[in-house]
């Protein structure tokens, strides 16, 4: 399929959100690859961690005190388990956005491509109250158990996001376009989204 866009787009989302969906929604729309979860396994490819591990630590922060790879510990030369994961992954996010447009979901893609020219990052949010309720509807939970996971998983994703870099995770000025999907709905999301980036 001839791809109607040019460009790269990052989507970060809250969780429950509807991030991934959008994503993948926007991606067919325009005729373009995919990436969310398949990062992972090309991320253990390209590093010594195991596909298991990254699963284990994804989009969380990683504490460098209970988890660490010594390649000469406490000399200059050492390297955290977390860099190593984090280098593994932007390298394998830089090859990807190489190979032309695409839609990556999460894994602070739009930090780690933030110098490209093409790139057009977004960020999906709604209401505690909205996410939670499609969390019970998705997962089946009561209303308690969504609520701590939409939190809990919110709280993740920010600290892994802004353990490398300068930028904050969920801060408007991060990105190009914001979009409360509790007002907009998924689909008329990703229509915004694909106005908003086509040639």
């Amino acid at each position: 399929m001839y791809a109607k866009t040019s460009k790269i787009i990052t989507i970060g989302r809250s969780f429950g959100a509807g991030g991934k969906t959008i994503g993948k929604k926007v991606a067919e729309i325009l005729g373009i690859p995919y990436y969310d979860s398949e990062l992972l396994r090309e991320t253990a490819k390209n590093s010594a961690l195991s596909e298991k591990y990254l699963e284990s630590v994804d989009e969380k922060e990683i504490n460098d005190a209970v988890l660490y790879m010594s390649v000469g510990f406490l000399r200059p030369e050492y390297t955290s388990v977390r860099q190593i994961a984090a280098n593994a992954q932007r390298e394998v996010i830089e090859k990807i956005a190489s190979e032309g447009p695409c839609v990556i979901v999460g894994r602070r893609a739009n930090e780690v491509l933030r110098e490209r020219k093409n790139l057009v990052s977004v960020f999906v949010t709604a209401s505690v109250e909205y996410r939670t309720k499609r969390i019970m509807e998705r997962e089946g939970l009561d209303e308690k158990a969504a609520r701590k996971k939409v939190i809990k998983a919110d709280k993740e994703r920010a600290a892994y996001y802004n353990q490398f870099g300068d930028t904050k995770w969920g801060y408007a000025a991060t990105y190009d376009l914001c979009i409360n999907t509790e007002t907009f709905g998924d689909e008329k999301a990703a229509e915004l989204i694909v106005r908003l980036v086509s040639n």
